[in-house]
């Protein structure tokens, strides 16, 4: 819709100027960019300069100047003479004034022989005599005109426009052909009017003048709506008469001889169609007007000074088989144009890019631009590509590749607009083909960022109670991947804690103490577990679930949920010092965890969802925490997690046992500290290693003897406590002879 009613597509009618006006600046903008190109150095132009009138002396330039000028251009070789200039009136002189008055008292008197002499001296002061004289002995000169509108044309004096007409209508348009579509016949005539350039005065050369010129063109050039010369009119009628050329289209028609019968003006139902100008075949639009292709800004083109004509100074070479150009570029007096390359462009330069495009046609980097249903179609096909490709591309892609695409077809397609105006010619549109694809890229991306926007809330509003902020700010560049439901089969470390005897420490705390105290301390839990980048599965009461790995991958899960663990344990114990402080119970905590295959994922029903894991080494994991009180330790680690931070951290196996409800054994281990303590348990280990050793053979006495000298060093050595008191069961009751050393846990 943009590009049909923007007026870029040829629609003068546009509802959308600014967009025809940027576009148009665009057009200027690649001229500028593009600078000087090779321009025809047959084509030359003498400048009616500050120096002229200065020499000459007055302004008007005297007729004689002319003809002396003319005379000099004929002697120095120039093929085509074309003035962008017009001659309306008859040159003022005081002789002839003086003449005229001699000469009607000589035949008052019936003097004859005064009237003449009077007659010989009028010749020889009749500046416009000598004038014409010139441009007839010449025969190569080509004499301006302007077609007048309406209203200035009821300025004009009538009787020296009929006379000019008969003058010059012998060097319109010779051929006038109607192209009648499917056999239509039409009425050429409201077929111009609707369509052409129509002339209902003119602004005439006198006739003495008009006479003795070889040709006859027209001046006008009709800037567009913002003032800027872009177009030269082929084609204008004058009235209901016949069909004129400009000055640029006459003198090359002079500079190259082309016969009447190879010139042919083809006009349609709709307008101009092409014209047959001897072997070019132009095409320009309906109304006639064709794009200029400035070779470049003001001066490109060589000048010369019509003073260092005149006074012979000019090389005589510099017009041989040229065309020359005379028109006014002084100051006050030249004809000042607003073009792409600047806006003080004298208009005389105007003529002279025209005939080179003339001359030239066929060559599309040196002829007029192509503005057809061509360009236009291709515009409409690349806004379709942006409209519709680039949305679909944008809509797939991530953002940071989307905008890369953007930006490399942007740079493509400006690239691709550029090269065809400087090499093939061709006035492709940028404005709303490079509108439509940021227009595109834009509203996808806000689209994107909104949808994704309401996807990132979602995710924050299932994550964020469980998840560090850091975790969910990367979630939210994947979050397709965790708002789905379902869940992923994935090894994990699942961690459980509880606190030993809540109830009888929540028996002695009124209602809102407790929530006081058991909020302090899983804040503290959950800060440390968001720091070491846990998940927050959720709180039972005063246990917390945890795990590692999901959704936030970890290769080294296992050894995070460790750090965890012993970091809660340092922390409780900040805590206890600081509740004993304060008149409050101590805690004690114990923690499990696994690390196995568990089922990870969107966990629910339709209306609540939960990212949360299930499967058997959950459950362990809960076993595991329950265990810590079995023993009288703070953490337990199973054989999968073992397995991967044994070198970490300081690890002891403590027992072989069957939970209940399972029938495969589980080894279990204590987690006691960072590996860089080792040296401080390597004794107790030592004592406690070799009393595992008894143990397993089964030599009980003496399992009994190592655990008791171990607790003389370390009374509250938990599992010494616990397997010393099993040693001594087992003295009175011993097991079978078969038994594997697995011990069966008879609570869960």
């Amino acid at each position: 819709m943009l590009f049909a009613y923007s007026g870029i597509g040829g629609n003068t009618r546009a509802g959308f100027a600014f967009l025809q006006n940027i576009e148009l600046r665009s057009l200027d903008f690649r001229f500028a960019f593009r600078g000087e190109r090779v321009h025809d150095d047959r084509i030359v132009i003498v400048d009616i300069d500050d120096t002229t009138l200065q020499k000459l002396g007055s302004f008007p330039i005297p007729r004689l100047a002319y003809a002396q000028l003319v005379q000099r251009l004929h002697e120095d070789g120039a093929r085509v003479v074309a003035f962008d200039a017009t001659f309306p009136t008859v040159a003022n002189s005081s002789a002839l004034t003086a003449l005229d008055a001699l000469e009607r008292e000589a035949k008052h008197e019936n003097n004859s022989a005064l009237v003449q002499k009077v007659a010989r001296l009028r010749s020889d002061v009749d500046q416009d005599a000598q004038f014409a004289a010139v441009l007839k002995q010449a025969g190569n000169v080509v004499l301006g005109h302007i077609f007048l509108d309406a209203q200035r044309a009821q300025l004009a004096d009538p009787k020296l426009q009929d006379d000019y007409y008969n003058i010059v209508w012998g060097k319109a348009y010779p051929q006038i052909q109607p192209v009648k579509k499917n056999g239509k016949a039409f009425d050429l005539n409201k077929a111009w009017q609707d369509n052409g350039l129509v002339g209902q005065g003119i602004e005439a050369n006198i006739p003495k003048l008009a006479e003795a010129a070889a040709s006859y063109g027209f001046l006008n050039i009709l800037p567009d709506a913002d003032g800027t010369l872009r177009h030269a009119t082929l084609v204008q009628r004058y009235r209901d008469q016949d069909f004129f050329p400009p000055l640029a289209t006459e003198a090359v028609r002079q500079y190259e001889q082309i016969a009447d019968q190879d010139i042919i003006v083809y006009i349609a139902e709709n307008g101009l169609e092409r014209i047959q100008f001897g072997k070019r075949e132009l095409r320009p639009g309906h109304d006639g007007r064709v794009l200029i292709n400035y070779a470049g800004p003001y001066g490109t083109y060589k000048h010369v000074s019509m003073a260092s004509v005149l006074d012979g100074s000019a090389p005589a070479e510099a017009f041989r088989d040229k065309i020359v150009l005379v028109g006014a570029t002084a100051l006050g007096i030249g004809d000042l144009r607003n073009t792409p390359f600047q806006s003080a462009y004298m208009g005389v330069e105007v003529h002279a890019n025209i005939i080179d495009n003339l001359l030239h046609y066929g060559e599309p980097a040196r002829t007029f631009l192509t503005r057809g249903l061509r360009e236009e179609g291709t515009d409409l096909a690349l806004i379709l590509l942006f409209g519709l490709g680039l949305g679909y591309f944008c809509h797939r892609l991530r953002p940071l590749y989307a905008t890369l695409l953007t930006l490399v077809t942007l740079t493509v397609f400006t690239s691709f607009v550029y090269y065809a105006f400087t090499a093939w010619g061709r006035w492709y549109s940028i404005v709303i083909p490079a509108g439509t694809l940021v227009a595109t890229y834009a509203a996808i991306i806000s689209f994107r960022t909104m949808f994704e926007e309401r996807e990132k809330r979602k995710i924050r509003k299932t994550f964020g109670q469980y998840l560090s902020p850091g975790v969910i700010a990367l979630i939210d560049k994947d979050p397709e991947r965790y708002i789905r439901p379902g869940g992923d089969q994935k090894e994990l470390s699942v961690m459980f804690t509880d606190i030993r005897g809540f109830t009888t420490l929540s028996e002695g705390m009124t209602p809102n103490e407790l929530v006081e105290w058991l909020n302090e301390y899983l804040s503290a839990m959950t800060d440390i577990l968001f720091r070491h980048q846990g998940t927050l599965d959720k709180y039972i009461g005063d246990a917390i679930m945890a795990f590692w790995g999901s959704p936030y991958p970890q290769e080294d899960h296992a050894v995070a949920a460790c750090r965890c663990g012993l970091e809660m344990n340092r922390r409780l114990d900040e805590l206890n010092v600081k509740w004993r402080a304060e008149g409050k119970k101590e805690a004690a905590m114990g923690v499990g965890i696994n690390t196995g295959p568990v089922n990870v994922g969107n966990m629910g029903s339709a209306k609540r969802l939960s990212w949360t894991v299930m499967g058997d080494n959950v459950n362990l994991a809960s076993r595991l925490e329950g265990l810590t009180k079995e023993y009288h330790i703070r953490t337990i680690l199973s054989e999968g997690t073992y397995a991967q931070v044994k070198d970490q951290f300081v690890c002891r196996e403590v027992d072989k046992i069957r939970v209940k409800g399972k029938l495969q054994p589980v080894t279990i281990y204590e987690l006691l500290d960072d590996a860089v303590s080792r040296p401080q348990y390597a004794d107790r280990l030592a004592r406690f290693d070799g009393a595992m050793q008894a143990y397993r053979r089964q030599d009980w006495p003496q399992a009994a003897a190592k655990f008791a000298e171990l607790l003389t060093h370390y009374p509250d050595d938990g599992p010494s406590q616990v397997l010393l008191q099993r040693v001594l069961e087992f003295q009175e009751s011993a097991p079978a002879a078969d038994w594997d050393g697995v011990y069966v846990m008879k609570t869960k």
